[in-house]
């Protein structure tokens, strides 16, 4: 079963870490190569917030959703919670290109969002990432645990919020994400997704 953590837009597909509903740094579990699963959880977003790069995590040595960012990432395209899908493909294009550029040409046929997403079982892309980790958004502060006091409070909101519009995701411990629902999963589970992150993380006055 595909966890799925508060990430923004993150490349999504089966993973999704808190800080990509946001895009660890965007939990952007880039499209993981999960295998199996219908093409509807292939539609919905991973449940992370954090990067939006499956890879950058790897990259940068923190593999945690929702970690402070090292200094080395004031380099990196920052994320907003309004970061409009045009502009995520962009970065996340810039990102793809610069894998092409550090001799990685291994890529799924699928294009998500006009971005081509790495095969992620391919050894040699970590040689790659590594080179490329200043291409990496970053996500919003306010899905980054460590820089949002509310983060606990916001998550459990946004996984009611998609409980109220049932979306009947299974909330993981301690915040760090959710399971796909056993039962059917709204069409438009991935607007729901991004709708009530905006809300939970963002939508009213944090004190």
């Amino acid at each position: 079963m595909p966890h799925h953590t508060p990430s923004a837009r993150a490349l999504r597909r089966h993973r999704r870490p808190v800080a990509a509903a946001a895009l660890s740094t965007t939990t952007l579990l880039l499209l993981t190569a999960c295998g199996g699963g219908d093409d509807r959880n292939k539609e919905v977003g991973v449940a992370s917030i954090g990067d939006p790069a499956p890879t950058a995590a790897a990259a940068n040595g923190a593999g945690t959703p929702g970690t402070s960012a090292p200094a080395s990432d004031s380099r990196r395209p920052q994320l907003r919670l309004d970061t409009s899908k045009e502009e995520w493909a962009r970065l996340m294009s810039a990102w793809t290109a610069c894998l092409e550029q550090n001799g990685f040409h291994n890529f799924q046929d699928v294009v998500k969002d006009g971005v081509r997403f790495p095969m992620t079982n391919d050894p040699a892309l970590p040689a790659a990432q590594a080179k490329c980790v200043s291409k990496v958004p970053l996500s919003p502060p306010e899905l980054d645990r460590n820089r949002n006091p509310h983060y606990a409070d916001d998550w459990r909101e946004w996984i009611a919020c998609m409980h109220r519009r049932d979306y009947k995701v299974i909330p993981l411990p301690d915040e760090e994400g959710y399971d796909m629902p056993d039962g059917p999963i709204p069409p438009d589970a991935r607007r729901i997704e991004d709708e009530c992150q905006t809300e939970a993380f963002g939508g009213k006055k944090k004190q």
